[in-house]
């Protein structure tokens, strides 16, 4: 039943990401052609400083589900209710805590960041509305602690397409309809928190019946316990702020608001693919934490093993695409811009997820087990590091190229460092392996990124990709030569046969 689950949990969250990575593919050039790209790199921008409020919300939420779920399994109702009350009342509270400094700033923002003067009110404006849009979302977050403890994963999975649809239906109608504003994204993004909102409360309602919401079942002291976990996840966030989030921000302010733009566009497709296979890891998650609760930790072992041979098998296909074919992507996706510096900065932003990609279930380990403690210390620590090599070395690069490069790949730097030592060798002790479990998978996709971008390379040696339909028939070639590849190398005789055997062709 477990392993139907995970398979239908799988199947839905790949159809999910599928159409809202295509939608967003789409949508964001018919933006970027009506705005301008200095105008939507604000769009980028204001998601980063989200980024930067969320380490105060990450503190309580990102353990929820965590203690949550593993209270429902070990039939401590009373503790199910306090935690859920908890965590709603005291977001209520965050949120009313947060408005009143977040305004202040939106209205002073063109003294924070540099505006063009004619975009002055249409950004403030779109900050506004996004703002509000997060928090709407902080709110509603224990709402969707429901789907993840009854590990149906499926249904927001699915839900989160139609809000996704949603969005792309009030920003084609909007610019079509209307005069080309860039608050209309701010918009899109209120009305789809409030979709999501609602579908969270009914299945809420649903698949957790018990579930009653009560200020009689506050109780401080469980907000002090997710806190006293969940502020590690709040250094892990910092973390990975210093290293990635400052980007926009730092080119906004050391080199120009149109090279922001640039940052923003080269990041949206490295960006889509880590949330695809950190959101397939996620998959694993409840099980993992069902397992954790009712204490079977060789199956914690199994499916975390699992989930990177899963992960091990498709990561080098957009690895090998963006890498021989990334430039003719750009020309075709955002005609008129610099096809080959995107390609480059895209290349060097996500240069790392060749070693990282498998292991992004084995950050699941660590909530699970409730030792992020180590892992928040670590990243925290990286990105200091990070930021401050960066400062540095900004003040020897003339060119506005250089700088965009050094932004873009010093931080990639230290992330493979990072996925060479740390993730794997930590994740394995957590559960009790060996520290070098990890590295025969790790070597074995880097194996397989060489050999699907060799093959992908010399596919596209007499450049002859110039349309969507030759883009799309390389990337299919690719792709089918890369399962390939992977069911060679990463698989072993056992997983194959049950492979063949899942897809109809062995007994």
């Amino acid at each position: 039943m477990a392993q139907n689950r995970l398979v239908i949990n799988m199947i839905a969250t790949v159809v999910s990401l599928t159409t809202n990575f295509c939608i967003g593919f789409f949508l964001t050039p018919f933006v970027v052609s009506r705005l301008g790209i200095e105008a939507y790199g604000f769009f980028g921008l204001a998601n980063e400083f989200l980024g930067y409020v969320q380490i105060l919300t990450v503190a309580l939420n990102s353990m929820a589900s965590r203690f949550i779920t593993v209270s429902f399994y070990q039939n401590k109702t009373d503790d199910v209710l306090k935690y859920f009350s908890s965590v709603l009342i005291a977001n209520i509270i965050l949120a009313c805590v947060l408005l009143v400094p977040s305004l202040i700033f939106i209205a002073n923002l063109d003294h924070f960041i540099q505006i063009s003067s004619n975009l002055v009110s249409d950004v403030t404006l779109l900050w506004l509305l996004i703002f509000f849009s997060f928090f709407i979302s902080i709110i509603g977050t224990p709402f969707g602690v429901a789907t993840f403890a009854k590990n149906r994963l499926d249904l927001s999975s699915l839900r989160k397409v139609e809000a996704c649809a949603l969005r792309a239906v009030i920003l084609v109608g909007a610019f079509f309809i209307f005069k080309s504003r860039v608050w209309y994204l701010g918009l899109a993004e209120i009305a789809s928190s409030l979709y999501v909102f609602g579908i969270n409360i009914y299945y809420t309602k649903t698949l957790l019946p018990e579930v009653k919401v009560s200020t009689r079942y506050y109780d401080f002291g469980y907000v002090k316990q997710l806190i006293s976990s969940g502020v590690w996840n709040s250094f892990t966030r910092l973390g990975s702020l210093l290293s990635r989030g400052l980007d926009l921000l730092l080119v906004n302010i050391f080199i120009s608001a149109e090279a922001m733009g640039y940052l923003s566009v080269s990041k949206t497709l490295p960006s889509q693919i880590l949330s695809l296979f950190a959101v397939i890891a996620g998959v694993f998650a409840p099980q993992l934490t069902i397992s954790y609760a009712q204490k079977d930790t060789q199956g914690m072992k199994n499916q975390v093993l699992s989930s990177i041979k899963i992960l091990g098998v498709f990561s080098c296909i957009p690895m090998a695409i963006l890498f021989a074919y990334g430039e003719q992507l750009y020309s075709l996706w955002m005609p008129g811009q610099n096809a080959k510096l995107l390609q480059e900065l895209s290349i060097l932003t996500c240069l790392a997820y060749v070693f990282s990609l498998p292991l992004e279930g084995v950050w699941n380990v660590f909530t699970v087990a409730n030792k992020v403690k180590v892992s928040s210390l670590y990243l925290f620590a990286n990105s200091v590091i990070s930021i401050v090599a960066l400062l540095i070395t900004l003040q020897f690069c003339d060119t506005l190229e250089m700088k965009l490069y050094v932004v873009a790949g010093l931080s990639t730097i230290l992330s493979i460092i990072r996925a060479l030592t740390f993730l794997p060798m930590y994740g394995a002790h957590c559960l009790g392996l060996h520290i070098l479990t990890f590295f025969p998978a790790i070597i074995k996709n880097f194996i397989a990124v060489l050999l699907t971008a060799g093959i992908a390379f010399a596919i596209n040696i007499s450049q002859w990709i110039h349309s969507w339909g030759t883009f799309a028939l390389a990337s299919a070639i690719t792709a089918i030569t890369a399962f390939a590849i992977n069911f060679v190398i990463l698989l072993n005789k056992e997983d194959k046969a049950k492979l063949l055997h899942k897809i109809g062709l062995k007994k």
